[in-house]
């Protein structure tokens, strides 16, 4: 077999691979980024305090703390979606959303980011422990939040925790695509910190302990 007959041969089999490797099954899935984003509904209240409120980054649960979008499949089993994830870690962006909400409330004068070098009159934590879709009943799919907020001061150099209040909400999802659950968990999370806000208005106000 001449030179050219060789090289002919050998370019007709690298092409023959590589269309094999990438064309058999396709192309591979695109990543696909999602991020939660809430709007406030209601106006902020009339009177502005001079309190101060720290929003510290919030802690997430391990199953959930990762930026894949998680699937609850049956009793004990969850899958992570390696294709569909959030733009930025859980609890970067619920710490920021909440931040965002509070501060359009009118509860406080300022509502300050983590770090900040301003003394605050409260801090508020969190904790989440759920954050997925739930498909074992694929006729009522659901997405699900739950979040314990804890509500700190400082005095006399010691902080003390002056409120508590787990919260969770479970919307239904249409179909089990990344917008649909994004956009359910999303309704979750607007519930849930409608509530906080109602909870915090009423604490501040002396009516709750």
């Amino acid at each position: 077999m001449s030179r050219h007959r060789v090289t002919v041969f050998w370019c007709l089999l690298l092409a023959l691979s590589v269309v094999a490797v990438s064309g058999c099954g396709g192309s591979a899935p695109r990543q696909e980024y999602y991020i939660l984003e809430v709007t406030r509904q209601a106006a902020p209240v009339a009177t502005r305090s001079d309190r101060t409120l720290e929003i510290r980054r919030f802690t997430v649960g391990t199953a959930y703390d990762k930026r894949n979008l998680v699937y609850r499949l049956g009793e004990f089993q969850y899958e992570p979606d390696y294709y569909r994830l959030f733009l930025i870690a859980p609890a970067q962006m619920l710490s920021e959303e909440t931040r965002h909400w509070l501060a359009g409330s009118g509860l406080f004068q300022q509502v300050l980011p983590p770090n900040s070098q301003m003394e605050p009159s409260y801090s508020l934590q969190a904790f989440v422990t759920a954050l997925y879709g739930d498909f074992i009943d694929k006729s009522a799919a659901v997405a699900v939040l739950r979040i314990r907020f804890f509500l700190t001061q400082r005095k006399d150099g010691e902080e003390t925790t002056v409120f508590s209040q787990a919260y969770g909400a479970a919307t239904p999802i249409s179909k089990k695509t990344g917008p649909a659950l994004i956009r359910a968990l999303s309704q979750d999370l607007a519930e849930i910190l409608t509530q906080l806000e109602a909870d915090l208005a009423d604490f501040l106000a002396g009516k709750r302990q």
